[in-house]
């Protein structure tokens, strides 16, 4: 069995107030109210109020674990989860405009954009409130998100149609793409490529920014219809928020499905933080044609402490026999099989460190699990499947390959 290593140590009070890893937290513009989605499930919480207005964010923090940050028009406060149902709420700040999106910076300060008043601002753990950009910005007057960058330092920020970054230890913003076609409601950022991923809401598009400022569409415009909040889950798969209090999942393969309804509120998604487990799971590089198609590699299953994670590769011919390479090392660049086998465009991505054997399923499929335990804490591994659909070397196929992060 393959089981997925989280070493998250979840506090009791995490346990007996059901916050787990994998859980979603969602709100959407309510003077009181939040959900958090064990999906399908939906558990609403109802505080006395947030005191000045609606929500629009919501962030996890991991450091307690039970608490999460809630900001809206007016207000920055914290939600401590007590007991299955049962939250209680303290003000941080009442000394914001409207807080559109919230992250954290690599210190534990929170960094908000204010659409109140166009700007970037953080908000210390004490809540006292620094304004991070100052005076007129590119962006004008219509921010709508943003959020921290940990690669770079840098906070990138969102407003009707484009792109701004606001470089670290700068208070002025500087262009990064525009034309996007509608407001950008939420930022966030691929763990293993850097890249910018953004919703964009009123062309229900997600994009792909890259280093080069080249935009890519994740999925087919419209396939989640005005996306109003954006999260990675741990084996990198798009939560989005939009109408209804729908919540949708899209996988890999771009296959949107709804697995959430938040019934507090009901109305429109405006925040969604998801409660990371400990690890991430990336993909990298192509496969080469298989007998069906190209030999693809998805991640399923559960980033959480005793979960079951697979890889699981398709395309291939029925029954064949599969090895899943596991390697310590990405090999970069990958290693072309071709002069070696004879498998023309197929290339090793992984070093083969270890070997699992197995067979695909009788519609091509082949799957493989992975037992973690505590000395996988802080390594990465890399995983690839190499297939022989028949009877000679040539015949091997290989997928691309997934980066985990433990």
């Amino acid at each position: 069995m393959l089981r997925h290593l989280v070493l998250t140590v979840l506090p009791l009070s995490a346990l007996t107030a059901q916050v787990l890893p994998g859980d979603i937290a969602i709100t959407g513009f309510s003077t009181s109210q939040f959900g958090i989605a064990t999906p399908p499930s939906v558990t609403g919480y109802t505080t006395s109020g947030f005191g000045s207005g609606t929500s629009q964010a919501i962030l996890h923090d991991p450091a307690t674990f039970v608490d999460f940050l809630v900001g809206g028009f007016g207000f920055v406060g914290r939600a401590t989860i007590t007991g299955p149902g049962t939250v209680s709420y303290t003000p941080l700040t009442l000394a914001v405009g409207e807080v559109s999106q919230m992250s954290w910076d690599g210190a534990g300060n929170i960094i908000v954009t204010d659409n109140g008043n166009d700007q970037v601002r953080m908000v210390t753990p004490a809540g006292v409130v620094i304004d991070l950009s100052l005076g007129t910005q590119p962006w004008g007057t219509t921010v709508n998100a943003g959020a921290y960058d940990p690669a770079t330092g840098d906070i990138i920020v969102g407003n009707q149609g484009g792109l701004f970054r606001l470089p670290n230890g700068s208070s002025t913003g500087v262009p990064i793409v525009g034309g996007l076609g509608g407001y950008v409601s939420n930022v966030q950022f691929d763990p293993y490529t850097g890249d910018i991923l953004a919703t964009v809401l009123t062309a229900s598009r997600l994009v792909r920014v890259d280093a080069s400022g080249t935009v890519t569409d994740l999925v087919t415009p419209g396939t989640v219809p005005t996306p109003n909040a954006l999260q990675v889950d741990d084996l990198g798969r798009f939560l989005v928020g939009s109408t209804g209090g729908n919540v949708y999942r899209i996988d890999l393969a771009g296959n949107a499905t709804l697995i959430a309804t938040n019934t507090s509120p009901t109305g429109t998604v405006s925040g969604l933080a998801y409660v990371h487990g400990g690890c991430h799971v990336s993909l990298f590089g192509s496969g080469c044609a298989a007998p069906n198609g190209p030999a693809v590699l998805i991640a399923a299953g559960d980033c959480a402490i005793g979960a079951t994670l697979t890889t699981i590769s398709i395309h291939h011919a029925p029954n064949a026999v599969g090895l899943a390479v596991l390697g310590l090392v990405g090999l970069t660049p990958p290693i072309d099989l071709g002069p070696l086998l004879g498998a023309t465009g197929c290339s090793l991505y992984t070093s083969p460190d270890l070997l699992l054997g197995g067979l695909a399923n009788p519609v091509g499929a082949f799957a493989s699990m992975i037992t973690s335990n505590a000395t996988f804490a802080g390594q990465t591994l890399f995983v690839q499947h190499a297939v022989l659909e028949g009877l000679t070397l040539s015949s091997f196929t290989t997928s691309n390959a997934a980066r985990i992060d433990y």
